[in-house]
Protein backbone atom coordinates (compact mmCIF):
# COMPACT_ATOMS: atom_id res chain seq x y z
CA UNK A 1 0.00 0.00 0.00
CA UNK A 2 2.34 2.51 0.86
CA UNK A 3 4.11 1.53 -2.37
CA UNK A 4 1.51 2.47 -4.64
CA UNK A 5 1.12 5.91 -2.27
CA UNK A 6 5.06 6.75 -3.23
CA UNK A 7 4.64 5.77 -6.57
CA UNK A 8 1.42 7.80 -7.27
CA UNK A 9 3.64 10.53 -5.57
CA UNK A 10 6.22 10.00 -7.49
CA UNK A 11 4.06 10.20 -11.15
CA UNK A 12 2.39 13.62 -10.19
CA UNK A 13 6.18 15.15 -8.87
CA UNK A 14 7.71 13.61 -12.48
CA UNK A 15 4.91 15.18 -14.58
CA UNK A 16 4.23 18.63 -13.31
CA UNK A 17 8.08 19.31 -12.44
CA UNK A 18 9.79 17.45 -15.09
CA UNK A 19 11.29 20.63 -17.11
CA UNK A 20 11.99 22.43 -13.31
CA UNK A 21 13.82 18.65 -12.87
CA UNK A 22 16.12 19.32 -16.11
CA UNK A 23 17.06 22.65 -15.48
CA UNK A 24 17.77 23.08 -11.90
CA UNK A 25 18.68 19.10 -11.26
CA UNK A 26 20.61 20.38 -7.95
CA UNK A 27 18.08 22.24 -5.88
CA UNK A 28 15.70 18.74 -6.37
CA UNK A 29 19.06 16.80 -5.18
CA UNK A 30 19.66 19.13 -2.10
CA UNK A 31 15.54 19.18 -1.42
CA UNK A 32 15.92 14.99 -1.77
CA UNK A 33 18.10 15.13 0.39
CA UNK A 34 17.48 17.27 3.09
CA UNK A 35 14.18 15.39 3.40
CA UNK A 36 15.99 11.79 3.89
CA UNK A 37 18.10 13.75 6.57
CA UNK A 38 14.68 14.61 8.64
CA UNK A 39 12.92 11.63 7.94
CA UNK A 40 15.97 9.92 9.31
CA UNK A 41 16.19 11.73 12.37
CA UNK A 42 12.22 11.83 12.94
CA UNK A 43 12.63 8.28 12.32
CA UNK A 44 14.83 7.85 15.07
CA UNK A 45 13.98 10.34 18.14
CA UNK A 46 10.23 11.15 17.58
CA UNK A 47 7.42 8.81 18.80
CA UNK A 48 4.47 9.46 15.81
CA UNK A 49 0.88 7.36 15.53
CA UNK A 50 0.91 4.63 13.02
CA UNK A 51 -0.31 6.21 10.70
CA UNK A 52 2.05 9.04 10.13
CA UNK A 53 4.94 6.67 10.39
CA UNK A 54 3.72 4.21 7.69
CA UNK A 55 2.45 6.44 5.22
CA UNK A 56 3.85 9.78 5.50
CA UNK A 57 7.27 9.49 6.92
CA UNK A 58 7.64 5.52 5.47
CA UNK A 59 7.60 7.08 1.87
CA UNK A 60 11.35 8.01 2.55
CA UNK A 61 12.59 5.72 5.36
CA UNK A 62 11.22 2.72 3.67
CA UNK A 63 12.97 3.85 0.62
CA UNK A 64 9.38 4.07 -1.53
CA UNK A 65 9.79 7.00 -3.54
CA UNK A 66 13.14 6.04 -4.46
CA UNK A 67 12.36 2.81 -5.32
CA UNK A 68 9.23 4.69 -7.38
CA UNK A 69 11.31 6.85 -9.24
CA UNK A 70 13.85 3.31 -10.08
CA UNK A 71 10.63 2.37 -11.67
CA UNK A 72 9.72 5.34 -13.76
CA UNK A 73 13.75 5.31 -15.36
CA UNK A 74 13.29 1.55 -15.83
CA UNK A 75 9.81 1.85 -18.00
CA UNK A 76 11.07 4.65 -19.43
CA UNK A 77 13.66 2.28 -21.28
CA UNK A 78 10.84 0.22 -22.47
CA UNK A 79 7.97 3.02 -24.05
CA UNK A 80 7.33 3.19 -27.56
CA UNK A 81 9.88 5.29 -29.34
CA UNK A 82 8.55 8.62 -30.75
CA UNK A 83 5.85 8.73 -28.19
CA UNK A 84 5.05 11.99 -26.29
CA UNK A 85 5.58 10.40 -22.74
CA UNK A 86 8.96 9.20 -23.62
CA UNK A 87 9.80 12.27 -24.78
CA UNK A 88 9.15 13.84 -21.87
CA UNK A 89 10.60 11.04 -19.51
CA UNK A 90 13.94 10.48 -21.71
CA UNK A 91 15.05 14.52 -21.12
CA UNK A 92 15.03 13.66 -17.16
CA UNK A 93 16.17 10.15 -17.33
CA UNK A 94 19.64 10.81 -15.64
CA UNK A 95 18.38 13.24 -13.41
CA UNK A 96 15.59 11.00 -12.16
CA UNK A 97 18.05 8.18 -11.42
CA UNK A 98 20.56 10.56 -9.57
CA UNK A 99 16.89 11.59 -7.15
CA UNK A 100 15.93 8.77 -6.76
CA UNK A 101 19.29 7.37 -5.11
CA UNK A 102 19.27 10.26 -2.87
CA UNK A 103 15.79 9.77 -1.75
CA UNK A 104 17.12 6.18 -0.85
CA UNK A 105 19.46 7.45 1.89
CA UNK A 106 17.07 7.39 4.43
CA UNK A 107 16.79 3.56 3.98
CA UNK A 108 19.98 2.37 3.71
CA UNK A 109 20.59 4.63 6.74
CA UNK A 110 18.45 3.14 9.09
CA UNK A 111 17.87 -0.75 7.86
CA UNK A 112 21.11 -1.28 6.18
CA UNK A 113 23.36 -1.56 9.11
CA UNK A 114 21.25 -3.73 11.19
CA UNK A 115 20.51 -6.15 8.29
CA UNK A 116 23.79 -6.64 7.09
CA UNK A 117 25.11 -7.52 10.58
CA UNK A 118 22.13 -9.92 11.24
CA UNK A 119 23.00 -11.34 8.25
CA UNK A 120 26.93 -11.90 9.03
CA UNK A 121 26.03 -12.91 12.35
CA UNK A 122 23.35 -15.26 11.69
CA UNK A 123 22.81 -15.84 8.27
CA UNK A 124 22.85 -19.81 9.01
CA UNK A 125 19.38 -19.70 11.00
CA UNK A 126 18.14 -17.00 9.14
CA UNK A 127 14.79 -16.87 7.14
CA UNK A 128 15.74 -17.65 3.52
CA UNK A 129 13.47 -15.16 2.22
CA UNK A 130 15.27 -12.24 4.47
CA UNK A 131 18.49 -13.63 3.71
CA UNK A 132 17.77 -13.59 -0.41
CA UNK A 133 16.38 -10.03 0.41
CA UNK A 134 19.48 -8.64 2.03
CA UNK A 135 21.62 -10.34 -0.06
CA UNK A 136 20.19 -8.84 -3.56
CA UNK A 137 19.85 -5.64 -1.27
CA UNK A 138 23.88 -5.34 -0.26
CA UNK A 139 23.86 -5.59 -4.07
CA UNK A 140 22.02 -3.15 -4.96
CA UNK A 141 23.73 -0.74 -2.57
CA UNK A 142 27.10 -1.61 -4.74
CA UNK A 143 24.86 -0.88 -7.82
CA UNK A 144 23.31 2.01 -7.07
CA UNK A 145 26.39 3.86 -6.18
CA UNK A 146 28.30 3.40 -9.47
CA UNK A 147 24.90 3.68 -11.86
CA UNK A 148 24.13 7.03 -9.64
CA UNK A 149 27.65 8.89 -10.05
CA UNK A 150 28.38 7.30 -13.29
CA UNK A 151 24.43 9.35 -14.39
CA UNK A 152 26.72 12.54 -13.60
CA UNK A 153 26.63 14.27 -16.53
CA UNK A 154 30.64 15.26 -14.79
CA UNK A 155 31.26 11.77 -14.70
CA UNK A 156 29.58 10.52 -18.18
CA UNK A 157 32.02 12.95 -20.68
CA UNK A 158 35.10 11.11 -18.96
CA UNK A 159 33.94 7.56 -20.23
CA UNK A 160 33.97 6.66 -23.58
CA UNK A 161 30.78 6.19 -25.63
CA UNK A 162 31.01 2.36 -25.40
CA UNK A 163 32.26 1.92 -22.28
CA UNK A 164 29.60 4.09 -20.55
CA UNK A 165 26.86 2.64 -22.33
CA UNK A 166 27.94 -1.08 -21.26
CA UNK A 167 28.55 0.23 -18.24
CA UNK A 168 24.86 0.95 -17.86
CA UNK A 169 23.09 -1.93 -19.14
CA UNK A 170 24.00 -3.38 -15.56
CA UNK A 171 21.01 -1.49 -14.33
CA UNK A 172 18.85 -4.78 -15.78
CA UNK A 173 20.51 -6.70 -13.47
CA UNK A 174 19.57 -3.98 -11.02
CA UNK A 175 16.20 -3.42 -12.12
CA UNK A 176 15.74 -7.99 -11.41
CA UNK A 177 17.55 -7.40 -8.40
CA UNK A 178 15.25 -4.42 -7.04
CA UNK A 179 12.45 -6.76 -7.95
CA UNK A 180 13.71 -9.81 -6.02
CA UNK A 181 14.85 -7.59 -3.26
CA UNK A 182 10.93 -6.04 -2.81
CA UNK A 183 9.37 -9.61 -2.82
CA UNK A 184 11.51 -11.83 -0.53
CA UNK A 185 11.75 -8.51 2.09
CA UNK A 186 7.75 -8.21 1.56
CA UNK A 187 7.40 -12.23 2.05
CA UNK A 188 9.08 -11.52 5.55
CA UNK A 189 6.36 -9.84 6.11
CA UNK A 190 3.80 -11.78 5.33
CA UNK A 191 4.79 -14.68 8.05
CA UNK A 192 3.43 -11.57 10.36
CA UNK A 193 0.28 -11.85 8.30
CA UNK A 194 0.99 -8.53 6.90
CA UNK A 195 -1.91 -8.04 4.33
CA UNK A 196 -0.31 -5.15 2.65
CA UNK A 197 2.97 -6.88 2.20
CA UNK A 198 0.52 -9.63 0.23
CA UNK A 199 -0.77 -6.16 -2.01
CA UNK A 200 2.95 -4.68 -2.50
CA UNK A 201 3.93 -8.43 -4.13
CA UNK A 202 1.24 -8.41 -6.25
CA UNK A 203 1.74 -5.02 -7.57
CA UNK A 204 5.78 -5.10 -7.52
CA UNK A 205 5.02 -8.50 -9.83
CA UNK A 206 2.74 -7.01 -12.33
CA UNK A 207 4.98 -4.07 -13.29
CA UNK A 208 8.05 -6.05 -13.51
CA UNK A 209 6.48 -8.70 -15.31
CA UNK A 210 4.83 -5.93 -17.51
CA UNK A 211 8.23 -4.27 -17.90
CA UNK A 212 9.91 -7.71 -19.62
CA UNK A 213 7.13 -7.74 -21.68
CA UNK A 214 7.53 -4.19 -23.03
CA UNK A 215 11.38 -4.49 -23.05
CA UNK A 216 11.61 -7.74 -24.46
CA UNK A 217 9.04 -6.73 -27.71
CA UNK A 218 10.89 -3.08 -28.09
CA UNK A 219 14.02 -4.75 -28.59
CA UNK A 220 13.14 -7.55 -31.07
CA UNK A 221 10.52 -4.99 -32.89
CA UNK A 222 13.86 -3.01 -33.22
CA UNK A 223 15.69 -5.70 -34.48
CA UNK A 224 13.15 -6.95 -36.96
CA UNK A 225 12.15 -3.50 -38.38
CA UNK A 226 13.57 -3.53 -41.80
CA UNK A 227 11.48 -7.38 -42.33
CA UNK A 228 8.02 -7.46 -43.48
CA UNK A 229 5.82 -5.33 -41.67
CA UNK A 230 3.07 -8.26 -41.96
CA UNK A 231 4.90 -10.65 -40.74
CA UNK A 232 5.88 -8.47 -37.71
CA UNK A 233 2.62 -7.65 -36.91
CA UNK A 234 1.36 -11.23 -36.56
CA UNK A 235 4.88 -12.32 -34.62
CA UNK A 236 4.06 -8.74 -32.25
CA UNK A 237 0.58 -10.15 -31.63
CA UNK A 238 1.34 -13.54 -30.90
CA UNK A 239 4.79 -13.56 -29.41
CA UNK A 240 2.88 -10.64 -26.75
CA UNK A 241 -0.09 -13.24 -26.31
CA UNK A 242 2.16 -16.36 -25.46
CA UNK A 243 4.49 -13.57 -23.26
CA UNK A 244 1.55 -12.51 -21.39
CA UNK A 245 0.09 -15.86 -20.53
CA UNK A 246 3.38 -16.89 -19.44
CA UNK A 247 3.64 -13.56 -17.10
CA UNK A 248 0.44 -14.65 -15.61
CA UNK A 249 1.32 -18.11 -14.62
CA UNK A 250 4.50 -16.85 -13.08
CA UNK A 251 2.55 -14.09 -11.06
CA UNK A 252 0.16 -17.11 -10.45
CA UNK A 253 2.59 -19.04 -9.27
CA UNK A 254 4.71 -16.41 -6.89
CA UNK A 255 1.88 -15.02 -5.79
CA UNK A 256 -0.08 -18.25 -4.63
CA UNK A 257 2.11 -19.77 -1.96
CA UNK A 258 2.19 -16.21 -0.75
CA UNK A 259 -1.55 -16.37 -0.06
CA UNK A 260 -1.23 -19.64 1.76
CA UNK A 261 1.34 -18.63 3.47
CA UNK A 262 -1.36 -15.43 5.10
CA UNK A 263 -3.71 -17.60 5.81
CA UNK A 264 -1.43 -19.67 8.12
CA UNK A 265 0.14 -17.10 9.20
CA UNK A 266 -2.75 -15.36 9.94
CA UNK A 267 -3.81 -18.18 12.47
CA UNK A 268 -0.36 -18.49 13.57
CA UNK A 269 -1.21 -14.37 15.17
CA UNK A 270 -3.94 -15.52 16.51
CA UNK A 271 -2.42 -17.99 18.13
CA UNK A 272 0.22 -15.60 19.60
CA UNK A 273 -2.40 -12.82 20.97
CA UNK A 274 -3.83 -15.72 23.00
CA UNK A 275 -0.05 -16.40 24.50
CA UNK A 276 0.27 -13.23 25.07
CA UNK A 277 -2.35 -12.53 26.48
CA UNK A 278 -1.22 -15.93 28.78
CA UNK A 279 2.06 -13.49 29.04
CA UNK A 280 0.79 -10.71 30.22
CA UNK A 281 -1.37 -11.90 33.12
CA UNK A 282 2.07 -14.23 33.49
CA UNK A 283 3.99 -10.63 34.30
CA UNK A 284 0.91 -8.94 36.36
CA UNK A 285 0.71 -12.10 38.56
CA UNK A 286 4.79 -12.00 39.10
CA UNK A 287 4.37 -8.32 39.89
CA UNK A 288 1.56 -8.93 42.23
CA UNK A 289 3.80 -12.28 43.67
CA UNK A 290 6.46 -9.41 44.63
CA UNK A 291 4.01 -6.75 46.33
CA UNK A 292 2.51 -9.57 48.22
CA UNK A 293 5.90 -10.71 49.17
CA UNK A 294 7.69 -7.31 49.82
CA UNK A 295 4.13 -6.29 51.98
CA UNK A 296 4.61 -9.73 53.95
CA UNK A 297 8.41 -9.06 54.50
CA UNK A 298 7.03 -5.46 56.34
CA UNK A 299 4.76 -7.59 58.25
CA UNK A 300 7.47 -10.16 59.66
CA UNK A 301 9.61 -6.87 60.62
CA UNK A 302 6.79 -5.33 62.19
CA UNK A 303 5.66 -8.55 64.22
CA UNK A 304 9.46 -9.39 65.06
CA UNK A 305 9.61 -6.05 66.50
CA UNK A 306 6.80 -6.29 69.00
CA UNK A 307 7.69 -9.75 69.69
CA UNK A 308 11.14 -8.15 70.82
CA UNK A 309 9.50 -5.15 72.69
CA UNK A 310 7.06 -7.89 74.47
CA UNK A 311 9.93 -10.34 75.85
CA UNK A 312 11.76 -7.47 77.15
CA UNK A 313 8.57 -6.24 79.12
CA UNK A 314 8.18 -10.07 80.21
CA UNK A 315 12.18 -9.87 81.42
CA UNK A 316 11.38 -7.27 83.52
CA UNK A 317 8.55 -8.16 85.04
CA UNK A 318 10.22 -12.28 85.14
CA UNK A 319 13.15 -9.86 87.24
CA UNK A 320 10.96 -8.29 89.59
CA UNK A 321 8.94 -11.22 90.66
CA UNK A 322 12.15 -12.96 90.91
CA UNK A 323 13.43 -10.61 93.43
CA UNK A 324 10.13 -10.69 95.53
CA UNK A 325 10.41 -14.51 94.96
CA UNK A 326 13.82 -14.12 96.63
CA UNK A 327 12.54 -12.25 99.60
CA UNK A 328 9.83 -14.47 100.14
CA UNK A 329 12.24 -17.48 99.92
CA UNK A 330 14.54 -16.30 102.64
CA UNK A 331 11.53 -15.69 105.08
CA UNK A 332 10.39 -19.18 104.74
CA UNK A 333 14.03 -20.26 105.13
CA UNK A 334 14.02 -18.53 108.28
CA UNK A 335 10.53 -19.75 109.21
CA UNK A 336 11.32 -23.67 108.31
CA UNK A 337 14.81 -23.54 110.51
CA UNK A 338 12.46 -22.66 113.31
CA UNK A 339 10.20 -25.22 113.18
CA UNK A 340 12.95 -28.29 112.77
CA UNK A 341 14.41 -27.25 115.59
CA UNK A 342 11.01 -27.29 117.93
CA UNK A 343 9.59 -30.62 115.65
CA UNK A 344 11.65 -33.60 114.32
CA UNK A 345 8.80 -35.19 112.41
CA UNK A 346 7.92 -31.81 110.86
CA UNK A 347 11.45 -31.76 109.42
CA UNK A 348 10.93 -35.47 107.86
CA UNK A 349 7.78 -34.81 106.27
CA UNK A 350 9.32 -31.97 104.83
CA UNK A 351 12.61 -33.80 103.41
CA UNK A 352 9.59 -36.31 101.67
CA UNK A 353 8.16 -33.70 100.17
CA UNK A 354 11.66 -32.30 98.78
CA UNK A 355 12.70 -35.22 97.14
CA UNK A 356 8.83 -36.19 95.84
CA UNK A 357 9.60 -32.33 93.90
CA UNK A 358 13.12 -33.40 92.81
CA UNK A 359 11.52 -36.43 91.18
CA UNK A 360 8.68 -34.42 89.28
CA UNK A 361 11.14 -32.53 88.33
CA UNK A 362 13.33 -34.49 86.71
CA UNK A 363 10.60 -35.92 84.86
CA UNK A 364 9.39 -32.62 83.51
CA UNK A 365 13.11 -32.54 82.04
CA UNK A 366 13.07 -35.90 80.77
CA UNK A 367 9.46 -34.69 78.74
CA UNK A 368 10.98 -31.50 77.11
CA UNK A 369 14.53 -33.33 76.45
CA UNK A 370 12.03 -35.60 74.36
CA UNK A 371 9.74 -32.84 72.61
CA UNK A 372 13.62 -30.83 72.13
CA UNK A 373 14.43 -33.76 69.87
CA UNK A 374 11.47 -33.81 68.53
CA UNK A 375 12.00 -30.79 67.34
CA UNK A 376 15.49 -30.74 66.59
CA UNK A 377 14.30 -33.77 64.10
CA UNK A 378 11.72 -31.64 62.26
CA UNK A 379 13.97 -28.57 61.43
CA UNK A 380 16.54 -31.16 60.49
CA UNK A 381 14.42 -32.61 57.67
CA UNK A 382 13.54 -29.32 56.02
CA UNK A 383 16.82 -28.31 56.11
CA UNK A 384 17.39 -31.45 53.56
CA UNK A 385 15.10 -29.36 50.96
CA UNK A 386 16.95 -27.59 47.82
CA UNK A 387 13.84 -25.99 47.24
CA UNK A 388 11.18 -24.40 49.75
CA UNK A 389 8.34 -26.43 48.42
CA UNK A 390 6.45 -28.00 45.42
CA UNK A 391 4.91 -26.07 42.92
CA UNK A 392 5.37 -23.71 39.59
CA UNK A 393 7.90 -20.42 40.00
CA UNK A 394 8.52 -17.70 37.33
CA UNK A 395 10.81 -15.24 36.56
CA UNK A 396 10.45 -12.84 33.62
CA UNK A 397 13.94 -10.98 32.12
CA UNK A 398 13.94 -8.59 28.98
CA UNK A 399 16.30 -9.30 25.85
CA UNK A 400 18.58 -6.57 26.01
CA UNK A 401 18.56 -4.15 22.51
CA UNK A 402 15.12 -5.89 21.74
CA UNK A 403 13.49 -4.88 24.28
CA UNK A 404 10.92 -7.99 24.90
CA UNK A 405 10.08 -9.71 28.05
CA UNK A 406 10.65 -13.78 28.26
CA UNK A 407 9.02 -15.67 30.98
CA UNK A 408 10.53 -18.53 32.36
CA UNK A 409 8.43 -21.06 34.54
CA UNK A 410 9.77 -23.99 36.40
CA UNK A 411 7.90 -26.71 38.03
CA UNK A 412 9.39 -28.72 41.48
CA UNK A 413 8.43 -32.14 42.51
CA UNK A 414 9.53 -33.89 45.17
CA UNK A 415 11.90 -31.16 45.52
CA UNK A 416 13.52 -31.69 42.03
CA UNK A 417 12.71 -29.48 39.07
CA UNK A 418 10.62 -31.77 36.51
CA UNK A 419 9.80 -28.90 33.74
CA UNK A 420 10.84 -25.84 32.86
CA UNK A 421 9.23 -23.61 30.09
CA UNK A 422 10.04 -20.46 28.18
CA UNK A 423 7.17 -17.89 27.34
CA UNK A 424 8.45 -16.50 23.81
CA UNK A 425 4.98 -14.74 22.63
CA UNK A 426 6.13 -10.75 23.15
CA UNK A 427 8.42 -11.35 20.49
CA UNK A 428 8.27 -9.43 17.08
CA UNK A 429 7.77 -11.73 14.01
CA UNK A 430 11.26 -10.77 12.91
CA UNK A 431 12.89 -12.24 16.52
CA UNK A 432 10.18 -14.80 17.12
CA UNK A 433 12.57 -17.50 15.19
CA UNK A 434 15.56 -16.54 17.42
CA UNK A 435 13.50 -16.68 20.93
CA UNK A 436 12.11 -20.01 19.85
CA UNK A 437 15.50 -21.25 18.71
CA UNK A 438 17.10 -19.95 21.68
CA UNK A 439 13.91 -21.38 23.73
CA UNK A 440 15.03 -25.22 22.76
CA UNK A 441 17.91 -24.64 24.98
CA UNK A 442 15.91 -24.84 27.92
CA UNK A 443 15.21 -28.38 29.76
CA UNK A 444 14.19 -29.77 33.56
CA UNK A 445 18.39 -30.03 33.94
CA UNK A 446 19.12 -26.37 32.92
CA UNK A 447 19.54 -24.34 30.43
CA UNK A 448 22.06 -24.43 27.54
CA UNK A 449 23.15 -21.20 25.55
CA UNK A 450 21.69 -21.27 21.74
CA UNK A 451 24.59 -20.37 19.16
CA UNK A 452 23.02 -17.62 17.05
CA UNK A 453 20.54 -16.51 19.58
CA UNK A 454 23.22 -14.62 21.64
CA UNK A 455 20.71 -11.86 23.17
CA UNK A 456 17.38 -14.15 23.46
CA UNK A 457 19.81 -16.92 25.23
CA UNK A 458 21.22 -14.61 27.52
CA UNK A 459 17.35 -13.51 28.92
CA UNK A 460 15.93 -17.21 29.13
CA UNK A 461 19.47 -17.83 31.15
CA UNK A 462 18.55 -14.88 33.54
CA UNK A 463 14.99 -15.57 34.15
CA UNK A 464 15.80 -19.40 34.58
CA UNK A 465 18.22 -18.29 36.99
CA UNK A 466 15.49 -15.82 38.83
CA UNK A 467 13.23 -18.73 38.76
CA UNK A 468 15.83 -21.13 40.81
CA UNK A 469 16.37 -18.44 42.98
CA UNK A 470 12.79 -17.29 43.69
CA UNK A 471 11.94 -21.21 44.29
CA UNK A 472 14.77 -21.66 46.95
CA UNK A 473 13.89 -18.42 48.91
Amino acid sequence: MVFIVGLILMCVLVWLFADQIKKYPAYFYAGAFILTVISYFIYKNVTMPEFVKTYLLGIFTTGTLGIAGFYIVMFTGALRNGSPLIKKLMMIRGELSILSCILMFAHLAIFGPSYIGMAAKNASVMSKSLLVSIICGTVLLIQMIYLGVTSIKAVRRKFKAKTWKKLQRTAYLFYFLMYVHGVTMQATKIKSADKSALITIIVYSILFFTYVIMRVRKALLAKYKKADALKVAKFDKIGTSIAGVLAVALLCLITIPQFSEYAEASERIEARKKEAAELQAMLDALEEDEEVAADSAENVTEVAEENASEEASSSEEASSENASTTVDSSNASSSNSATTNTSGTGSTSAGSTGSSSTASSSAGSSSASQGSSSSTGSVQAEATRTYKADGSYSASATVEDYAYPIVVTITISNDKIVSATANISAASDLDYDFAEMAAGGLSASGYSAVSGATYSSAAIQKAYNAAVAKAKN
